[in-house]
């Protein structure tokens, strides 16, 4: 058994502290884009995913199985955690738990994430994730010794604003500090072109955190416009008032995509 000092374990932390960073996300989580048998993995787990959208209903749990494993395959990814399926048998679901590292975790990942993420996958090409989803998800987490979740899905997360799932998912985050972020599966494509999926995570955090605090009101009969975008697009009416400059603009732009990823134009 090796023994480890308190000087070293300082130091330890003190260097993770220094990590924490989205240009420092490939130590966290290996990337698959510079790895081509992950590459080859990758592409089955999609190709199969797609596949999986005309098959007959009586193969429903076999849908479920293929976004299962290939989210089991993301989340092994991190380094130093360990990833089971939990088949619960009160409501037949399944979900995905990701414990880290006790050991030694980035500063993010400890103060945000915490010990695990609890994940549900939705193979559905129908229907998005809604409140009853987002509902017992919510009351899952806690009794899992975790705080944090994530959904990942086809059509991703329903309703707009502070309505259905969307707007379930923010008062929970509002009243509890629960954070429950969503990808799609289209999303996540992005990763074989170099994206981080830790970083991703960051970014869906941030995004939830800020826009749960941003007194702004939604306009109510407008389906769920992305927070970035309304943040760009805010960029843009302020230098069209020449309120902020060119230069204040290009600063504040390249800030915004730091925080939040790049931003693919409608």
């Amino acid at each position: 058994m090796t023994n480890i000092s308190i000087k070293s374990y300082t130091d330890l932390s003190l260097l993770l502290s220094q990590l924490d960073g989205p240009e420092f996300d490939h130590i966290f989580w290996k990337q698959i884009h510079d790895d081509d048998d992950a590459i080859v993995k990758f592409d089955e787990y999609l190709n199969e995913i797609e596949a999986s959208k005309s098959w007959p209903r009586n193969l429903n749990w076999k849908k479920g199985r293929v976004l299962e494993d290939f989210t089991v395959f993301l989340f092994n990814r991190f380094q130093d955690v360990s990833v089971t399926k939990n088949k619960r048998p009160g409501d037949n679901e399944t979900d995905i738990e990701a414990r880290f590292s006790e050991k030694a975790q980035p500063p993010f990942m400890l103060q945000n994430i915490g010990p695990k993420i609890i994940c549900e996958c939705k193979n559905k090409k129908s229907s998005s994730i809604d409140v009853g989803m987002v509902t017992k998800l919510a009351e899952i987490i806690p009794t899992r010794g975790a705080n944090f979740g994530v959904f990942i899905s086809i059509l991703g997360m329903g309703g707009y604003a502070w309505r259905y799932g969307e707007g379930k998912r923010k008062k929970i985050m509002y009243s509890d500090q629960l954070p429950i972020i969503s990808f799609t599966v289209d999303e996540l494509k992005s990763l074989k072109d170099g994206r981080n999926f830790y970083t991703m995570i960051r970014e869906k955090y941030y995004a939830l955190v800020d826009e749960v605090d941003d007194e702004t009101a939604d306009i109510p009969d407008q389906q769920h416009y992305e927070y970035k975008k309304r943040l760009k697009e805010t960029l843009g009416h302020l230098l069209k008032c020449e309120i902020i400059s060119d230069e204040d603009y290009s600063k504040l732009f390249d800030s915004l995509v730091l925080k939040y990823g790049a931003i693919e134009d409608d």
